[in-house]
């Protein structure tokens, strides 16, 4: 897939023509009695309702869904999407979701994205059996259904050739501007360097268990044209910084303030 365009803003927005942006997202209650895991749960999608029968997702597409605390996330088949979720027995609750703003040009990807994302906000119920979860809406019709992800094996920090996809700040969330590449890569003698999307830049950085803190950045001194490009490449040095812990999920690297929040997201290789 070639994503093109960037940048996201989280708030009540409508879906756009093409692009898939902000809508309700489910939101799935606990379980009085017996209390149904969610938190920390991944799921696949494996069908949803199309012409009265559940359709796979397209070849070469995979649509998640991760239920982490209050919040659920995962990828739509282009774009990566979030919302709050809230539990009550096995009703749904459906919350404002937001999402990065790519544009994946195979055909059908981003009518199949925009379709489920319209989906999800009409389940009413939830159930799980075994490794399968299902939505149905308010009429008993099972809308989605997921098999259980098994999660892979974490790639190392260090090592890993790892590039930026998003950008956290706030209620927002931005992809990398089209056409640039940002990378960290983790040295074992405490060095992490790589692009900033123009420069190169260089530094320390310790860790302690999930900690993970980043001394300050020096850079080579290229001045970039491209719309943004350098106040892309600020925004990234400048959260680097900022950076007080990790955690890895596959091959998806998460890094984050001292207070936990989410700063900025890598997929390695």
């Amino acid at each position: 897939m070639e994503p093109i365009e960037r940048s996201r803003k989280i708030p009540h927005l409508p879906v756009l023509a093409g692009l898939m942006i902000v809508i309700p997202v489910l939101v799935v209650a606990g379980c009085t009695g017996n209390d149904m895991v969610l938190d920390g749960t991944k799921w696949v999608l494996s069908g949803s309702l199309s012409n009265g029968t559940l359709a796979p997702p397209l070849a070469g597409t995979t649509i998640t869904l991760e239920f982490t605390g209050e919040t659920i996330s995962g990828s739509a088949g282009c774009n990566h999407y979030f919302a709050d979720y809230r539990l009550r027995g096995t009703a749904i609750t459906v919350g404002p979701a937001g999402s990065t703003e790519m544009a994946c040009m195979e055909p059908g990807v981003m009518e199949q994205e925009s379709a489920y994302l319209t989906t999800l906000p009409r389940a009413a119920t939830v159930a799980i059996a075994g490794d399968t979860l299902t939505f149905s809406d308010s009429a008993g019709t099972t809308i989605l259904a997921f098999t259980r992800e098994v999660p892979p094996a974490p790639q190392p920090l260090v090592g890993t050739n790892w590039t930026l996809d998003s950008f956290y700040k706030g209620d927002a969330v931005s992809s990398v501007i089209s056409g640039t590449s940002i990378t960290a890569i983790f040295s074992d003698d405490g060095k992490v360097s790589g692009s900033a999307g123009c420069n190169r830049y260089f530094g320390s950085y310790t860790t302690t268990g999930s900690s993970l803190s980043i001394g300050s950045l020096g850079s080579t001194k290229m001045h970039c044209t491209g719309e943004g490009i350098m106040l892309q490449e600020m925004q990234y040095l400048a959260a680097l910084e900022k950076t007080g812990g990790f955690s890895i999920a596959g091959n998806r690297l998460s890094l984050a303030d001292a207070n936990g929040t989410t700063l900025l997201s890598f997929t390695g290789e």
